[in-house]
């Protein structure tokens, strides 16, 4: 009797990740990630009921990576400054310049099960929620009681255009000046608001 391959399960998520970090999910097949991963189709469907669900496992392995590499005790707007340097500075060291999985999906979003779209939304609403976590630190600093979302919508509009503009091979230069300009508005938001 032939007994199944044993394969190590991070290994495999690591590979599929970068599979579809690299080629996006409608342009992966299941040969590609077979040959990939160096695991039989059989032994790919015997882990993960289909593409989708090995989507899934890599996407959830992103947002983990993404989320510890953003972890930090830094408050207020030194934390906005650390959640936009952070994303510079990966988006410019990655040589293939993949960009944001989940941004790079969402053109082929419908292709994808309502479930795993909303999986999606919800790694994304994680960033703004964070960004708006770090924003009411500096509120609560400044003392102002002014409404935050609009701030919160253009710090997000800037990690993604850092995510997008990297994607496109756009220099680093610019993928800084994004992010000071950004934090110079949210700078600015707040001296606003002790006048």
């Amino acid at each position: 009797m032939v007994r199944p391959r044993q394969f190590d399960a991070d290994e495999v998520e690591d590979t599929l990740l970068d599979v579809f970090w690299s080629r996006g999910y409608a342009h992966t097949s299941i040969d590609e990630l077979a040959m990939a991963t160096g695991l039989l189709r059989g032994s790919l469907y015997a882990a993960y009921p289909g593409k989708e669900a090995m989507f899934r496992a890599a996407a959830r392995r992103y947002v983990a990576q993404l989320t510890a590499a953003l972890a930090s005790d830094r408050r207020g707007l030194d934390g906005v400054r650390n959640v936009l340097d952070t994303l510079v500075r990966l988006t410019a060291r990655d040589a293939k310049r993949r960009g944001c999985l989940l941004l790079n999906t969402i053109p082929e979003a419908h292709a994808l099960s309502a479930d795993t779209r909303r999986e999606m939304q919800a790694a994304l609403d994680s960033m703004q929620a964070l960004l708006r976590a770090r924003v009411r630190e500096a509120q609560a600093d400044a003392g102002t009681s002014r409404d935050l979302e609009p701030l919160v919508a253009v710090l997000f509009a800037a990690v993604v255009a850092i995510r997008v503009l990297g994607r496109a091979g756009h220099e680093r230069r610019l993928l800084r000046h994004i992010a000071a300009g950004a934090l110079e508005t949210a700078e600015r938001w707040f001296d606003h608001g002790k006048e």
